[in-house]
């Protein structure tokens, strides 16, 4: 039985970003133990899942959003927190978070403007941008009160530009399991 595709819309990290991420990961494997780790080449920032397509609706979206930024301006994002979404003794999902930008949350509204205008049904739920880096908590009770002690990020200046967004395609049983399937330059 094959699975059917999902897609999303996102942000593409640098690749030097990318391996200085895979590089702190090792320091955080020890005192937080999840299941899965994320592969690096799908570290990203999802502005928008998308679910299952038609590949007319995906390249109506992708005309829709090349249309929409080809004329934006770059912006820059600083890394700044780890955390957690889930019950917080045993988390479902290990995340870096970004510090709040103003441009983010526009190019955000703007992505999902575009993509409910070509009918995909998209969720209600708060914009909270992350990277998530691991998945299924698997230690004892998570400890909380060390994860701002243990962040390789907290006091680094870890940025970067972004200058584009892409539509993503999901290989579940694939490892790295996001392909980039279009790119909107700004």
């Amino acid at each position: 039985m094959s699975i059917e595709p999902h897609y999303f819309v996102a942000i593409s990290l640098p690749d030097q970003l990318k391996e200085h991420i895979a590089a702190a990961k090792q320091a955080l494997k020890h005192p937080f133990p999840f299941q899965r780790w994320v592969h690096p080449d799908d570290y990203h920032l999802t502005l928008a899942f998308l679910g299952s397509s038609s590949p007319d609706q995906l390249q109506l979206l992708a005309d829709h959003l090349d249309k929409k930024f080809c004329k934006s301006d770059a912006f820059s994002l600083q890394i700044d927190q780890l955390g957690i979404f889930g019950n917080c003794t045993r988390p479902r999902i290990f995340w870096l978070g970004v510090k709040q930008e103003k441009k983010l949350t526009s190019l955000r509204n703007k992505v999902y403007d575009e993509c409910e205008k070509v009918n995909f049904k998209l969720e209600s739920r708060p914009f909270h941008p992350h990277i998530t880096l691991a998945r299924k908590w698997k230690g004892e009770s998570f400890p909380i009160e060390t994860l701002q002690q243990k962040n390789p990020f907290v006091h680094k200046d870890v940025s970067f530009s972004v200058q584009s967004i892409g539509i993503f395609q999901t290989h579940v049983n694939k490892e790295p399991k996001y392909e980039k399937i279009h790119t909107s330059l700004f």
